[in-house]
């Protein structure tokens, strides 16, 4: 009997994410721990990728004495699996140990684990693997002995962890020859190259198809970069057969069509006037595209509708998965629920939870409890029915961007010898329904209310109509995209009609210049070249004034009439505006770990997330408060540090006024 909680690991894995480099090597059947060939070689026929850039997360965990973690692993055309390469962290109680690795059924090998327990380098042959539908199932299926055969308690919530995993495949990679191959398994980078003055309706499918091929690639964050089309129309060749280019430029032509590229993988043109560009630009990976069988194709106009949130929906269709579970002592299901999946922020929110569990003999007892995060929700005593049928509500306090609700069966009573002792079963219906409001302002407010405050669809406009800021409005999109695998839908408009619309928007304007009501919302202003005003949620200003000039930039969520604006600015610096966007997505979990209302960027220096621990605090009345979401006063001591460092010494008074507060 195992336990299977894959997607538990692999959901929590995905907010870890990254692009890395590449290389690989051949197999046996059997193996024992070995020296792992080295991350970053290459050579003919090999390529190697981290298993975080896999979406697999950097570390895979096993529980117990015996567990079975299944890995889906992508297999680019070309390519099949050969080594998983890792460093294997052992507990030091054990006897002796072993990793069954299985595909379709079928055993590939056995690797053999050392007694004693120990940090060693792991290689486990993965040859033999099915592929199918670009995708090979691994099953990992671990078995541990402890000395004197005595189950150790610590082993419970983990026993083997494989750290920093290398998947190498042996092959060469094929590289795309129509236009439904052109998204491999596995993407490094995305490339899109417009020209120096891009329109509004190139601009609008840049930002498209930064969102659409970022959350195909979910959980991996790829490095999407906006360049400039040489004069003769063909990108450069790419570094990487992983890299893919995208030309987009409006015109009479219309269609997308696969167009090579000296020395590198094929390009997608994506060709349209103003009326038809968006409807070819959605071709690239929409439901369509595995339709596109040749290598230049057009599409007729379609209309993607957004999605509208219901009140009442399911875990199912929240992609809530890995349902159940089994264990020792314990068995829990963690059910991650998304704000961004319910399309909107919520409150008030209860999940009507049904389900089932091992009824227990007559020697044990057992608790099933019911908790957000640290925070119990409910607990009840396991009965015979082994039956769960229970309304639970999540106080408002405890939602986050990402909620983790855990269900849990332990059981107390009679233990039997290691090996011998039956594990329980725990299971959570998909069909349980959840139950929500809109929440206006967001619970929580700030940084953690994105995406789902940018939802259903988005308004995107910069202060200029450059390239350079395109691209910066496009990586913005893609590190916002990252965070959710349901698409945003971002739409090019003009600084006036991003403030005069309803819908929620994402505003560059990387020089400084702002319309005063947008300046006037912000948490945080250079007033004058050496006074900050820090604006809180109260109406309440501090003002700091500083001996010298000092120049930053910042991202800023603020909420204008009922929507959140995303405002990424700086004091004309906007090479530093530019390190601040570099920064984000340099390392994965950055956007998913931003807090507060600001990210202040002072030259010199690291970004920096200044949060408002009142506001923290008071996050649950803020739902219901109606005033503006910013950082208050407790700021001014951050702000003064990381300028101070930054300016040298510095003089500064406070005065404190009221304004009025935003409706």
């Amino acid at each position: 009997m195992t336990s299977h909680r894959t997607g538990r690991r692999s959901r929590r894995s995905l907010m870890l994410a990254l692009a890395v480099s590449m290389t690989l090597c051949a197999n046996p059947f059997t193996a024992t721990a070995q020296e792992p060939e080295p991350t970053g070689a290459t050579g003919p026929n090999e390529v190697t990728f981290p298993t975080r850039t896999l979406g697999l997360g950097p570390d895979i965990e096993f529980r117990g004495n015996s567990d079975i973690v299944t890995l889906t692993v992508p297999v680019p055309d070309g390519n099949t699996p050969a080594f998983l390469d890792t460093t294997a962290q052992l507990p030091t109680n054990i006897a002796r140990g072993s990793i069954d690795v299985t595909s379709d059924g079928r055993l590939l090998t056995r690797v053999e684990l050392p007694a004693g327990g120990d940090i060693v380098p792991l290689s486990i042959p993965l040859a033999g693997a099915k592929v199918e539908n670009d995708a090979a199932v691994i099953s990992l299926d671990l078995s541990l002995s402890a000395v004197d055969n005595i189950c150790p308690q610590d082993w419970t919530l983990g026993s083997v962890r494989l750290r920093d995993g290398v998947v190498r495949y042996a092959g060469t990679p094929t590289l795309p020859s129509v236009v439904a191959d052109f998204l491999p398994p596995v993407l490094e980078r995305l490339e899109l190259y417009l020209t120096e003055g891009p329109t509004d309706a190139e601009s609008t499918v840049a930002l498209d198809l930064a969102a659409d091929v970022t959350a195909r690639y979910s959980g991996r964050q790829v490095p999407v970069d906006v360049r400039e089309l040489p004069p003769n129309g063909i990108p450069p060749a790419a570094d990487s057969p992983f890299v893919r280019q995208i030309v987009v430029r409006e015109g009479e032509d219309t269609g997308v069509e696969l167009g090579a590229v000296p020395d590198g993988p094929p390009a997608l043109y994506v060709r349209g006037d103003a009326e038809t560009l968006l409807d070819q630009g959605h071709l690239v990976n929409s439901i369509l595209s595995g339709l596109a069988v040749g290598s230049d194709v057009a599409v007729g106009a379609f209309d993607v509708a957004p999605v509208l949130a219901p009140d009442s929906t399911t875990l199912y269709d929240l992609r809530v998965s890995d349902l159940e579970t089994s264990g020792l002592g314990i068995a829990d299901v963690h059910l991650f629920l998304d704000q961004a999946e319910f399309g909107r922020p919520v409150r008030d929110v209860a999940i009507d939870l049904k389900g089932s569990y091992t009824p227990l003999p007559a020697a044990q007892g057992g608790l099933i409890t019911v908790s957000a995060g640290d925070v119990q929700l409910d607990a009840w005593a396991a009965d015979a029915s082994g039956v769960i049928d229970r309304v639970v509500t999540v106080p408002n306090s405890s939602l986050g961007r990402l909620t983790d609700i855990t269900v849990a069966l332990r059981t107390t009573g009679s233990q039997q010898q290691c090996g011998l002792q039956q594990p329980v079963t725990l299971s959570i219906d998909g069909n349980s329904r959840v139950s929500s409001t809109v929440a206006d302002p967001p619970v929580p407010v700030g940084f953690p209310s994105l995406p789902q405050t940018l939802m259903p669809q988005l308004n995107v406009a910069t202060a200029g109509r450059t390239l350079v800021d395109v691209g910066r409005a496009v990586e913005l999109v893609a590190g916002l995209q990252s965070l959710t695998t349901r698409p945003l839908d971002p739409t090019w408009v003009s600084i006036d009609d991003a403030l005069t619309s309803s819908a929620p928007a994402l505003v560059v304007a990387a020089n400084g210049v702002l319309p005063e009501r947008l300046q006037s919302e912000l948490p945080l202003v250079r007033t004058e070249d050496r006074r900050f005003e820090v604006r809180n949620a109260d109406g309440e200003s501090t003002s700091l004034t500083f001996g010298t000039e000092v120049d930053f930039a910042s991202l800023q969520v603020v909420r204008d009439d009922g929507r959140t604006v995303l405002v990424a600015t700086s004091t004309d610096v906007p090479e530093e505006l530019d390190r601040t966007i570099d920064w984000l997505s340099a390392e994965p979990g950055r956007w998913f770990e931003l807090d507060g209302s600001v990210l202040f960027t002072a030259p010199d220096r690291d970004p920096i997330a200044l949060v408002d621990p009142q506001t923290q605090d008071r996050d649950v009345d803020a739902a219901s408060s109606g005033t503006n979401s910013t950082v208050t006063a407790v700021v001014v001591a951050g702000v003064a540090l990381l300028v101070v460092g930054a300016a040298g010494a510095a003089v500064w008074a406070i005065t404190r006024r009221r304004r009025p507060q935003s409706r």
